[in-house]
């Protein structure tokens, strides 16, 4: 008895051994993932004057913009590129704006309003094959960049693929990204006229506007730009901008949308609605809070629709429509909340809307009873990216930006959008 026992603990010793080897193997093992290197930049290296330049391929897209037949992309932290897109089916690429730095952009009049870094670039655009930079306002957009005293200003982080064995017990086990420091970038994701849409195609050049994900917009001559937590109101009648108030907010603001003399501003736990009737001095009217998410916004008669999503630029984890009622400015409503996919962008057309689904793709419904969207989905367009949309009254173009590029679409028939052109990203 006394040998069986001392056997059965030498087979129980040998087993845990063995398993615990084998648990080791397992928590060392070669990880391939992406670590974001932090690239910083002094102040003469981040300043440089906007260069036009021959055409470019799209390559990292963000925000789009419409002005009077034609388009304006935004390359990452590289420029904008200018589409001609006075017809829609055979769109060209007409030249490169060469802003570093940029990711958001309005117009007024015919100047282009950009950020380069820390500055705000004022670009004539009156011959869109000719842009020239005829303003610079200097350090506005500070709370967007951290600074160190000797590397300067931390402008983005460097994706770069690695390959290294990692043990179980490292906290970045398991990740597909990792931060080469533990500092943030905000991030980019990172991205208003009637025209005709007519049987030829070509698109009447008296359009103006941008799409939901815009951190800069203009209203009643006034140009309003995030920074951090602050909203900067600059007065745009004059050739150089002349800033006229700084209001804070909230930290998390991420998009704004002006309406009605109304400006409403999409935080990552809120929608904040700003009376602009005085737009220098916004005044604030009410809040409508939801869950902790990416949230851009738009506004269509007494209806504001807002899409929240997850992502790790805004901790979030809900992905859905919420369709609210602010008939009564200072106590808006939820009228319902919808379950999507990844919502980003969105744009409705009197009782269209358009929503992107990130790399689920496009999808149209039928809002003229906001009680019941999901019962009137009319179309779902998959296969391809899609961040942000612009719809041109009256509704018959719509134009999709996304990861993939470019996408244009003939919506006479909203059950059944065709796609027109595309014109794709360059993959490396």
């Amino acid at each position: 008895m006394k040998n069986y026992i001392s056997a059965s603990w030498a087979i129980l010793l040998f087993f845990g051994l063995f398993l615990a080897g084998c648990e080791n193997d397992r928590c060392i093992r070669t990880q391939e993932y992406i670590q974001y290197e932090p690239v910083y930049k002094l102040i003469d290296e981040m300043r440089k004057p906007v260069i036009w330049e021959a055409p470019r391929d799209l390559v990292a897209p963000g925000k789009l913009f419409y002005y009077k037949g034609y388009l304006m992309i935004n390359e990452l932290q590289e420029g904008i590129h200018v589409i001609d897109n006075r017809d829609p089916a055979n769109p060209i690429n007409t030249g490169f704006l060469n802003i570093p730095g940029s990711i958001d952009m309005a117009v007024n009049g015919d100047m282009l309003y950009v950020d380069n870094y820390l500055d705000l670039v004022g670009i004539n655009i009156s011959n869109p094959n000719q842009p020239v930079e005829v303003s610079r306002v200097e350090d506005v957009f500070q709370q967007f960049y951290a600074y160190d005293n000797q590397l300067g200003y931390l402008v983005e982080y460097a994706p770069t693929e690695v390959r290294h064995q990692i043990s179980c017990d490292n906290p970045d086990f398991g990740r597909p990204w990792i931060f080469a420091v533990e500092s943030w970038l905000a991030n980019a994701d990172l991205s208003t006229g009637g025209v005709l849409f007519s049987n030829n195609k070509s698109v009447n050049a008296s359009f103006v506007g941008g799409g939901s994900m815009a951190r800069f917009t203009v209203a009643h001559d006034h140009l309003y730009t995030i920074d951090g937590g602050h909203v900067k109101v600059f007065d745009v009648q004059q050739s150089t901008p002349v800033l006229k108030n700084k209001v804070y907010m909230q930290w998390g603001i991420e998009t704004l949308f002006p309406m009605a003399g109304n400006l409403f501003v999409g935080s990552n736990n809120g929608l904040l609605i700003y009376d602009i009737s005085n737009p220098t001095t916004p005044e604030f009217r009410s809040t409508f809070t939801h869950a902790q998410a990416c949230d851009p916004v738009v506004v269509s008669g007494n209806t504001a629709y807002v899409t929240l999503r997850d992502g790790n630029e805004c901790f979030g984890y809900v992905n859905q429509l919420d369709v609210i009622d602010v008939s009564n400015l200072w106590e808006p409503k939820l009228i319902r909340s919808y379950p999507m996919q990844h919502p980003h962008g969105l744009s409705v057309v009197e009782d269209a809307l358009y929503l992107c689904e990130g790399q689920y793709g496009l999808k149209t419904f039928d809002v003229s009873n906001p009680k019941e969207i999901h019962e009137h989905l009319l179309g779902h367009i998959s296969g391809f990216d899609a961040y942000d949309v612009i719809v041109l009254p009256p509704g018959d173009l719509v134009m999709v930006i996304g990861k993939d590029g470019l996408y244009q679409y003939d919506a006479s028939n909203l059950k059944d959008l065709k796609r027109i052109s595309v014109i794709e990203v360059k993959r490396t």
